[in-house]
């Protein structure tokens, strides 16, 4: 999700690191690795060049509702053990049940749709699908054969729900973000890029224009307009489809990203940053 407001719409609202709300986010953030120079960057001096847009972090959305998930997923077996406490004990587990996996799969399809172009493949979200659809076929196993197999699906369910912690806590570790520039629309041609991109607009267009893989995640170009003004962003898009700072030192593919970007030979020196979207600081 996006800052609100033209002020922090780059550099990100101040309350999202605990800073107050005049304050002015730094333009490079701790293990934020600088736009490559050949790439321009806008400054005091001129406003031409590539910008990083950071987004909300996904702890703001995600973090507590997962929290609680583990709780319902162990109070589940609870009615389970000692029975006769509730007016329907398999109801009542199965509700719990329901409920921890909801709170784990929906704030996370929610954060990761709220990000601008990330992926809205349902079935690539970082969630164990594998063993959760095997804890499901156990559990209907154990209703016509044994209801031993109903406490091995409640153990595969959990594996699932550990392996899925896991996975979220690897989405976790890079914020997401993106580079972007203006540019005159007109002028722009996919053709001019390198072999390797897959290319989906030859002209320019507000969507996706063309993409590249790297490692497991892919780099996409987008359009978008904001301000009257049409710019064309880079964003990494990890394999559970989320957007990642593509310029970041823990980035495994850091090397490879930055090697294909000044490979990208754009000129738009011709269009300037709006004065409202980019903040400067005194030292700069």
């Amino acid at each position: 999700m996006e800052a609100h407001g033209d002020r922090n719409w780059l550099r990100g609202d101040p309350v999202w690191w605990g800073l107050e709300t005049k304050q002015k986010p730094p333009l490079i953030r701790n293990l934020e690795i600088s736009i490559p120079s050949g790439m321009g960057a806008p400054s005091s001096e001129h406003r031409f060049g590539w910008a990083r847009q950071r987004m909300r972090p996904l702890a703001w959305s995600i973090l507590k509702p997962v929290a609680w998930s583990p709780f319902f997923l162990i109070s589940s077996i609870f009615p389970l053990v000692f029975t006769g406490n509730t007016p329907d004990d398999q109801f009542v587990s199965g509700a719990l049940f329901v409920i921890s996996w909801t709170l784990l799969i929906v704030p996370v399809s929610n954060a990761r749709n709220a990000q601008p172009t990330s992926s809205d493949n349902f079935l690539i979200l970082p969630i164990d699908w594998a063993l959760l659809s095997l804890g499901c076929l156990l559990f209907l196993a154990h209703i016509y054969y044994s209801p031993l197999l109903g406490w091995v699906a409640y153990a595969v369910f959990l594996t699932a729900f550990l392996r899925s912690i896991m996975m979220i806590s690897e989405v976790f570790s890079i914020p997401p973000a993106r580079i972007m520039s203006p540019l005159e629309k007109s002028s722009w041609d996919s053709r001019a890029l390198p072999e390797r991109w897959e290319i989906n607009s030859r002209s320019w267009s507000k969507g996706k224009i063309s993409s590249t893989p790297i490692g497991e995640g892919k780099l996409v170009l987008y359009g978008h307009t904001r301000q009257y003004t049409d710019f064309i962003s880079i964003s990494y898009i990890c394999k559970f489809g989320f957007v990642q700072d593509c310029l970041f030192e823990s980035h495994p593919h850091s090397d490879e990203i930055i090697a294909v970007l000044e490979e990208l030979q754009f000129d738009f020196s011709q269009v300037e940053w709006p004065i409202e979207l980019i903040a400067f600081d005194e030292e700069e």
